[in-house]
């Protein structure tokens, strides 16, 4: 994390130019600039970046799509290709144009709630949307699993519902109402003939 002297004065200062090496949430090596002038403001930066670095956690700097790209080169290995290009053209389509540059801990109740209603206004099947859900929810699952979420929020917003089978239950006969229908079947069976006895059969 060195301290490099830059040509230039600012008040009488020294102009002095920070770097802190770090690495990202996939383990890659990153580099923070920051100019300041003075000598002692050099070494205050230098102390607070780094400190800043330390103490936030990977999931408030690790974007969705990075999660993406780190889940989907995982899942190379461990899929079928068909499978994982199902995967992929999911969460691209209707995944990645609400959260990509978003920070991981950005994500809460809210933000997934009005995706939801987002990917209702969409019309899509009910079995669609519920695999929309489930690859949404396993890709959160894995961010858990390696670190750089503390939980997964999806389950609590619930899954998709199909509207139909909500405002329709399917109307079974009775006994009674069986008994009543063979019987009027039977009886127009037999006064009108061949072809009336197809109710009855049925």
């Amino acid at each position: 994390m060195p301290i490099y002297k830059m040509d230039g004065k600012k008040d009488g200062k020294q102009k002095y130019r920070v770097r802190i090496n770090y690495k990202d949430a996939f383990g890659n090596d990153k580099q923070i600039d920051r100019v300041t002038f003075g000598s002692e403001e050099a070494k205050d930066l230098e102390k607070k970046l780094s400190t800043d670095i330390k103490e936030t956690p990977p999931e408030s700097r690790m974007t969705v799509r990075q999660l993406f790209d780190e889940y989907i080169k995982a899942k190379k290995y461990e899929v079928r290709e068909t499978s994982l290009h199902k995967t992929e053209r999911i969460l691209e389509n209707h995944i990645l144009p609400t959260f990509e540059n978003k920070k991981l801990n950005s994500i809460n109740l809210i933000t997934l709630q009005k995706w939801k209603q987002h990917i209702e206004g969409k019309k899509l099947s009910f079995v669609m949307r519920k695999n929309i859900f489930g690859e949404f929810r396993a890709m959160l699952n894995y961010a858990v699993k390696f670190g750089h979420l503390p939980s997964n929020p999806l389950p609590k917003v619930g899954n998709f519902k199909d509207a139909y089978e909500t405002k329709h239950s399917i109307d079974y006969y009775t006994s009674d109402e069986f008994l009543k229908f063979i019987a009027a079947a039977k009886t127009a069976a037999e006064a009108d003939g061949f072809y009336e006895w197809n109710y009855y059969v049925f």
